[in-house]
């Protein structure tokens, strides 16, 4: 069954929420390493003269986000049961704001001074260089894997290219970015997000260069029969010139909008209910019917309106 629009809008929030909660986790962690070594006053192994306990491996907890729970994040110990944290309590009072700088370091570029105004926020204890570094590595990995994890293991019949719009903070403002997203779906019929790119426009370049991402990593994409877009030549020809093979078709949403877009406010109920009659049906020969009936009903419309606006002219 084809996916609705808000189905693959939720496909990617899930998606985006995922890669931030393990860039949440990764911070948390990092800073909670740092927060011991500077309790002991020596790091992981390290022997020096000021050194003023051992640690005694970690234990698991869980912590919910405004981007969903995290599992199994990891919490040092000391033997003397001494080390004390404050980052749980000071990043309940940040109320989303970790999130919202990890997201934006996913969408618009990881940095040490991004990853230094986190740690600073999170945590008493200063986080040196090294540390803050560190941090900014292993979101960098952990988003590298990400983009460029294969797809060799199941064949990706469908695809669908589509953007999605998040409310960003960039300073004091809030504003929309356009998120490219192609979903697959696979010879079972479940949805995966496959790519997401970020845009300033929904532009048919922007998908192109999706798409030669999916391929040009050699992640291995394959068995592609179908994809489903909006009516833009960009695409069309990125795809052709990507996919080879490959069929298009216009999507559903975006072709039912567009109709709409002509039809008087008054009629429109009426409209988008014939118009959704028309996708539902499963048979070609009744769609074909219906689409038939649908276009002599409209022209019938059409012409009434304009004899109407002639007598009164």
């Amino acid at each position: 069954m084809t996916p609705k629009k808000h189905e693959i809008d939720h496909d990617v929030k899930i998606d985006v929420e995922t890669r931030v909660r393990q860039g949440v986790k990764a911070v948390l962690e990092e800073v909670l390493e740092e927060e011991m070594a500077e309790h002991l006053q020596a790091g992981y192994r390290e022997l020096t003269p000021t050194r003023g306990g051992e640690r005694n491996g970690y234990y698991q907890r869980n912590l919910l986000t405004p981007a969903g729970k995290i599992e199994r994040l990891e919490v040092p110990r000391d033997r003397e049961g001494e080390f004390v944290t404050e980052v749980f309590e000071r990043y309940k009072r940040m109320t989303g704001d970790v999130e919202e700088a990890v997201l934006q370091m996913y969408l618009s570029g990881i940095s040490v001074r991004k990853v230094a105004g986190i740690t600073d926020a999170l945590s008493r204890v200063r986080v040196g260089k090294d540390a803050v570094s560190r941090i900014a590595r292993r979101l960098e990995e952990e988003q590298k894997e990400w983009r460029e994890r294969s797809l060799e293991e199941k064949a990706y019949p469908y695809l669908y290219l589509d953007a999605t719009y998040l409310k960003v903070r960039c300073g004091p403002r809030v504003r929309n970015m356009a998120l490219l997203a192609c979903v697959g779906v696979d010879e079972e019929g479940f949805r995966e997000v496959l790519a997401i790119e970020v845009a300033g426009s929904e532009k048919g370049v922007a998908y192109a260069s999706l798409l030669r991402d999916l391929n040009l990593i050699d992640r291995g994409l394959k068995g592609v029969r179908l994809v489903v877009s909006d009516d833009h030549e960009g695409i069309k020809s990125g795809v052709a010139a990507e996919l080879p093979g490959a069929e298009w078709q216009r999507c559903a949403v975006h072709f039912e909008r567009n109709v709409l877009s002509h039809v008087p406010a008054s009629e429109m109920s009426e409209v988008a209910e014939d118009l959704k009659a028309i996708f539902k049906v499963r048979r070609e020969k009744t769609a074909r019917a219906l689409a038939e009936e649908f276009v002599e009903f409209s022209t019938q419309s059409v012409s009434r309106r304009r004899l109407r606006y002639l007598r009164r002219a």
